[in-house]
């Protein structure tokens, strides 16, 4: 259950966060802002946790590099269709690839309800993506979306290995930090050159903001990590889609279909037999 906790709650601010990114101007500066700010505000706390050694840098590199791609394409998908267009697609195809690599990968083997479950949330989330009409910008919009889950299954199984390879969790959860806030400074930059630093500079406030809450929500996914099966709680953790699509309704005027909402309930239904095993 402490485990479950930590992603419900992942979830909740992670549908905040991204809802923030979207409503940004420049969603690059953003993206270079959570990042830089992340990595300032957890390094005092670098001084209380040992340095993560062996299998877990390597896997630190790679989760940086792999969270540089994935930056790249969710601004992409934002910049090209409705947020709860592309938001839902990204998310419900994260868990899939997820899913596959847990059992390949990390040997998990989920029982039959739980992988019942995994389709149900998965299926949910994307049937809501795709009730949108694609118009050609909404189709390439999708497409990025589709490649932020490829990259959102590469990391999440990449910072579930590393969290589990060290003693003490935080080690490996304050360096993540650390090493996502430099690989923004050359994925943003290099793709927008120095307007984006510009751009930076006056949405910093919101940057901060946001930059918070990113620690708490993915932070609060690699400690669930850590206690719990990777691919079922990668699934739990897409409810987000829920909480999103609530904050999109409200803040950004986007509409809910009947549709929508039964896939909806799918998703609900999915996350409750992810618990009844």
């Amino acid at each position: 259950m402490f485990a479950v906790s930590l992603i419900l709650l992942s979830a909740a601010v992670h549908a905040v966060v991204n809802i923030l990114t979207k409503r940004a101007d420049d969603k690059y500066a953003m993206r270079l802002l959570i990042g830089v700010f992340s990595a300032l505000l957890v390094a005092p706390a670098l001084f209380f946790v040992p340095l993560p050694l062996g299998k877990a840098i390597w896997l630190l590199a790679a989760t940086a590099f792999v969270h540089a791609l994935y930056e790249l394409l969710l601004v992409k998908s934002y910049e090209s269709a409705d947020f709860s267009a592309v938001y839902p697609v990204a998310r419900g195809t994260g868990p899939l690839f997820t899913a596959i690599g847990a059992i390949f990968l990390l040997h998990e083997h989920p029982a039959l309800l739980e992988i019942a479950g995994i389709v149900m949330v998965c299926g949910g989330v994307i049937a809501i993506g795709y009730s949108y009409r694609a118009s050609a910008g909404a189709k390439a919009g999708l497409l990025f979306a589709l490649g932020t889950g490829v990259t959102i299954g590469c990391y999440t199984l990449i910072d579930a290995s590393g969290v589990r390879a060290v003693v003490n969790p935080l080690s490996y959860v304050l360096w993540f930090f650390v090493a996502h806030g430099i690989s923004v400074l050359f994925t943003a930059p290099g793709v927008r050159g120095r307007a984006v630093v510009v751009e930076a500079r006056r949405q910093w406030k919101l940057g901060l903001l946001t930059a918070a809450l990113s620690i708490t929500t993915y932070g609060s996914a690699m400690l669930a990590y850590r206690f719990g099966a990777t691919a079922q709680l990668a699934a739990l953790r897409e409810t987000s889609v829920l909480f999103g699509t609530a904050l999109a309704m409200s803040f950004l005027g986007e509409h809910m279909t009947l549709r929508r909402w039964i896939a909806a309930g799918a998703i609900a239904a999915g996350a409750i037999m992810l618990q009844m095993d």
